[in-house]
């Protein structure tokens, strides 16, 4: 038998246990890499006090809730300012400045990549597709392929078919509410990811996932339960800490690192190769506008390759359902713990006398489109965007920034490397100004709004789907489904508060969890009654 590597010990305590090893190399390789750093432009910025030696700022930015922090350091440090990386790593530098916001998302952004912590995460969870790829000609390549299928044309001409995949999932709830104990608290997210997993399935890929509940179907939802519980506990942690200085753990068999990738794993090893064998050449060239049949098209005539064909038909299936499905969720929690706008909703919704028509989503029902923009102003889908500078810039500010000496200044010079951080949920909820901010209040957008000059140029003056050349290309869908799918359930039952409190984690997307109920996982309580 191999023999253990000798160790010296004191008592029962091993000096050379992997944990002890591991913390002296982290303390080590925080201290080599302050002793080597080369100055950064960014470092007369101000910053918050009482960085951690080790851990700088973003032990406690991720143990609290998301987005708290930053809003307490805006409230004192203003829109821009620095915060120090965990193990020696450069500073990060905050951007809620809108200006500078836009400049880099609608401007610049292929100058600006997913740094080298967030794009392997979603290579992992995704696949490489259109959300990984970097640089110009490459993006604007692939989003040409796609973009035909997702655009509010077809979106409406696809309105039937989200119609019947939102139904058939509504009338699955309806029968599992008949039969249940009627006591017992719903975890609603399991449902709208059936919901939306259905729609996509649907009209994207011509696919009938039966409602959640094909083998393919429980599949992907459980192996995407699998791997956000393990995620949520540790790899917010991790991935923004360790990835950051030790890119080399992006490889290694790390449960709670590489079970973000499960449900991609499960598409691209099953549904995917179905879906490709059953519609390949029969695929109508001219009238084949489903997202499927594109990259079917592109793959024959040789614009993409094999491989590149299951990175999108993943990507597509996990983007298409998974942020709606946690903003579906999220609505629904909300409505339960507050009767009143549950009720003027419903009613909005009961004034058609027949189903409304794709246009009549669109224009007819502003308490609906306030509900919506109320939930993604609460609950962003990503609480954090990441990006890293590829080239030297100088980033222009709304806001004159004091830096360390006194000087003010319109603009903020970088290097290439330099990481930047843009706390979206932060920003959506900053109290000077939405006043309330903490509070579900649909009925904000239907009064006068802030100033223009203090808002972000995304849709609707948020950016829950980003912005400029790389936001959301499945928005159009992603909101008529909501409308739909929320429409629907309105009118068949009612949430009622389940009398569960929930605190916010990040698991590659923002995740919700009963406080003192660990054992129940990412969950939105609600209880539910038939109308």
């Amino acid at each position: 038998m191999a023999q253990p590597i000798a160790t010296f010990t004191s008592g029962n305590i091993d000096l050379l246990s992997p944990a002890l090893l591991l913390s002296f190399v982290i303390i080590l390789v925080s201290i080599f890499a302050r002793l080597v750093r080369v100055r950064q432009p960014i470092e007369r910025l101000p910053a918050p006090p009482n960085a951690e030696y080790i851990w700088g700022h973003e032990r406690s930015i991720y143990l609290d809730e998301p987005g708290r922090l930053f809003r307490e350091w805006t409230r004192v440090l203003g829109l821009v300012y620095r915060i120090k990386a965990a193990f020696g790593a450069n500073d990060v530098l905050v951007l809620s400045d809108p200006v500078a916001i836009s400049y880099i998302l609608q401007k610049k952004i292929y100058d600006y990549h997913h740094s080298g912590v967030v794009r392997p995460r979603v290579a992992r969870l995704l696949g490489k597709g259109l959300g990984w790829v970097e640089g110009e000609f490459e993006h604007k390549r692939m989003r040409h392929l796609v973009s035909p299928s997702l655009s509010a044309e077809n979106v409406k001409a696809m309105s039937l078919d989200i119609r019947v995949a939102a139904c058939k999932v509504v009338d699955d709830f309806e029968n599992f509410v008949q039969l249940r104990d009627s006591a017992s608290m719903v975890n609603i997210a399991e449902w709208t990811a059936k919901a939306t997993l259905n729609v996509v399935g649907r009209v994207a890929f011509l696919h009938d996932f039966e409602g959640g509940a094909s083998a393919e179907a429980k599949e992907i939802l459980h192996a995407r339960r699998r791997g956000v519980s393990p995620a949520a506990k540790y790899i917010g942690l991790l991935t923004l800490m360790l990835l950051r200085r030790f890119p080399v753990l992006n490889d290694l068999p790390i449960e709670a690192i590489q079970s973000q990738g499960l449900a991609k794993l499960a598409i691209q090893s099953g549904v995917a190769h179905e879906l490709v064998r059953r519609n390949q050449g029969v695929v109508d060239e001219k009238n084949g506008k489903d997202l499927l049949s594109r990259l079917l098209v592109a793959h024959a005539s040789g614009k993409i390759t094999r491989e590149e064909l299951y990175e999108q038909i993943s990507t597509f299936i996990i983007s298409g359902h998974e942020t709606t499905t946690q903003t579906l969720a999220f609505t629904i929690y909300e409505l339960s713990r507050n009767a009143s706008i549950q009720e003027r909703l419903r009613a909005e919704v009961k004034t058609f006398s027949l189903e409304p028509t794709y246009d009549e989503y669109q224009t007819q029902l502003p308490y609906l489109d306030a509900v919506l923009k109320e939930t993604l102003r609460m609950y962003p889908g990503l609480p954090y965007m990441e990006r890293v500078a590829t080239k030297p810039d100088s980033i222009p500010l709304r806001d004159m920034v004091t830096l360390d000496g006194g000087e003010a200044v319109s603009s903020i010079h970088i290097a290439p490397g330099q990481v930047i951080l843009i706390p979206i949920m932060a920003i959506h909820r900053m109290s000077h100004v939405w006043k309330d901010a903490d509070v579900f209040r649909p009925e904000r957008w239907l009064e006068e709004l802030p100033a223009t000059a203090q808002l972000c140029s995304g849709w609707s003056n948020l950016l829950a789907f980003s912005d400029g050349p790389r936001n959301c290309i499945g928005m159009r869908l992603a909101i008529f489904q909501y409308k739909v799918i929320l429409s629907y359930l309105l009118q068949r039952f009612r949430f009622e508060d389940a009398g569960m409190d929930i605190t916010l984690k990040i698991a590659s997307s923002l995740q919700a969890w009963v406080i003192g109920r660990p054992e129940l996982g990412a969950c939105l309580p609600v209880n539910v009654e038939l109308l």
